[in-house]
């Protein structure tokens, strides 16, 4: 049985990137892993925790993926492929009864946050963003109470109903286009 390790946790971009993988590759007899971080996925690979890791190395408008390239730089591991999937932002409230105009913060990925640059600018202006370790984890956060509800994630649709979050706004990405790519290492 092969374990894939992500970046991110489920209801991540990365989980998505790794079940595409497998899929693409015909690895069945799998199990994924959430690793949070691109250090730790990498870290799993070269220590034989984990067979293969999946990491977001840049998006098509958001640029490189600083968490990764920073992971990158002292490994010797293999790049065995990669996977471009397209990305969309949804932004979710704890429940129903949260309207816009209670919202004071915006939690999410420095990476979500470059994608829906534009957007935030001109329609939420007022939202404070903050700065999370994933856009999935910012969503169970949310539904698991540790965030007010003055705040709204920024995430996966599947993240915030897989955390029983309420959608306010669909598709908050700049560019229709907007797109990640995701590279496969092994040892």
């Amino acid at each position: 049985m092969k374990i894939i390790g992500y970046q991110g946790i489920e209801g991540s971009n990365s989980e998505e990137a790794a079940r595409i993988y497998a899929e693409q590759n015909h690895v069945t007899d799998c199990i994924f892993l959430p690793l949070v971080s691109s250090l730790n996925v990498l870290t799993c690979v070269e220590t034989d925790k984990i067979d293969i890791g999946v990491i977001a190395i840049r998006n098509n408008h958001g640029g490189v993926v600083k968490e990764s390239m920073d992971a990158l730089l002292n490994t010797t591991l293999k790049k065995r492929g990669s996977i471009i999937i397209p990305i969309h932002h949804f932004l979710f409230v704890k429940d129903s009864s949260v309207q816009l105009s209670d919202l004071r913060f915006l939690v999410s990925h420095p990476q979500a946050f470059k994608q829906c640059e534009t957007t935030l600018k001109t329609q939420y202006p007022n939202l404070q963003l903050i700065e999370d370790e994933d856009t999935a984890t910012a969503a169970r956060k949310l539904g698991n109470g540790i965030l007010s509800k003055e705040a709204a994630v920024l995430c996966r649709e599947n993240a915030g109903e897989m955390n029983h979050l309420h959608l306010l706004v669909s598709n908050l990405e700049d560019n229709c286009d907007n797109q990640t790519e995701f590279e496969v290492y092994t040892k």
